[in-house]
């Protein structure tokens, strides 16, 4: 048999589900320490002689690609904290199949680097913003001052000509009051603005069911208080829900992991920056691409490899749910990417 045949497969699951999005996180580390995310001040970083090496990473996409992987994003912990990030982007942008490449970071670092990244070949930015307000940024974040910065590396990142979207993570008690503020924002500036439903990704083990602020109560919301929103095609496979407003500005959507579950649809797959292939974000299994790759295996046995464990893709949080197994710290969102 023609070694190379095993490519002619995709990356079909027993759920029927078909994987095109790959997300990479190139390192665990991050320069804030989040509330629904990092562990307190109780945090066992990878050794950095463990991590993926870029060549290792573009060896790896070049075998996802060969199975429809169509769409990169690159993740963390914080992405810009790992050295010449833009020489990662650019070897991905010239692989075959590869229609877009994005990126998730929470903007401290971004502005400086923003230029090099967007002429990298780098198409779009996702950046975390949880407040408008100071004091708050630091409360969920541990920064003092980082508000500005991530302001400031939204208006480069525009500049720079990257399609730019904000994620904000809502959680009761903490921030849902700046909802408001925030699709006034998508409004004035033109920006797309994504709400997440808190997960139970979180490494402090805050979370409740109680903290969900859900989509129902965020789109009753911004009809009562900003302008009524009007449903805009959405892509089933892609986690936000896109509403446009009725007068036709701005762009919000909402991430409803917890309250409408969109399993059924996922269409991504993710490897840590210590070379482990995941299937899913609630996945307790472990998958090592990376000792494959030191043991000299052939694309095509990584391949099989792939195509065997993507098999086993679980069904996702909608399963959790439903068996109310829901509870803190499921995993770890800084160790997996987001």
């Amino acid at each position: 048999m023609d070694k190379d045949s095993i490519f002619k497969k995709n990356m079909e699951d027993s759920y029927g589900r078909i994987a095109k999005k790959l997300r990479i996180s190139v390192t665990d580390r991050c320069n804030m320490q989040c509330v629904y995310c990092m562990p307190y001040n109780n945090t066992n970083w990878l050794e950095q002689n463990t991590l993926l090496s870029y060549e290792q990473i573009v060896h790896l996409v070049n075998i996802f690609a060969k199975f429809g992987i169509e769409k990169i994003k690159i993740t963390g912990g914080e992405p810009t904290v790992r050295p010449k990030i833009e020489e990662l982007v650019k070897s991905l942008s010239n692989i075959d199949g590869i229609k877009s490449i994005s990126m998730t970071t929470n903007g401290l670092l971004l502005k400086d680097k923003v230029k090099k990244l967007k002429d990298s070949g780098l198409n779009s930015i996702t950046i975390s913003l949880d407040t408008f307000n100071q004091k708050r940024f630091k409360a969920i974040t541990g920064i003092e001052g980082g508000l500005t910065k991530v302001l400031d590396s939204i208006d480069a990142a525009k500049t720079a000509g990257l399609q730019v979207k904000i994620n904000v993570v809502i959680m009761r008690g903490w921030n849902e009051d700046e909802i408001v503020h925030f699709a006034q924002f998508s409004r004035e500036t033109n920006t797309i603005v994504k709400f997440i439903e808190f997960m139970p990704l979180d490494g402090t083990g805050i979370w409740t069911n109680n903290l969900v602020f859900s989509k129902r109560e965020m789109i009753q919301l911004i009809n009562t208080k900003v302008k009524k929103l009007v449903p805009l095609f959405n892509d089933n496979s892609d986690p936000a829900r896109l509403y446009s407003f009725e007068d036709g500005i701005g762009i919000v959507g909402f991430i409803p992991s917890i309250t409408e579950p969109f399993c059924q649809y996922c269409d991504r797959i993710r490897i840590t920056s210590d070379g482990k292939f995941y299937t899913c974000l609630f996945e307790k299994k472990i998958y090592d691409l990376k000792v494959l790759l030191q043991e000299g295996k052939s694309d095509a046995e990584i391949g099989e490899y792939i195509l065997e464990n993507i098999k086993k893709k679980p069904e996702g949080i909608i399963s959790l749910t439903r068996l109310n197994l829901l509870k803190p710290t499921l995993n770890q969102m800084h160790t997996i990417g987001g």
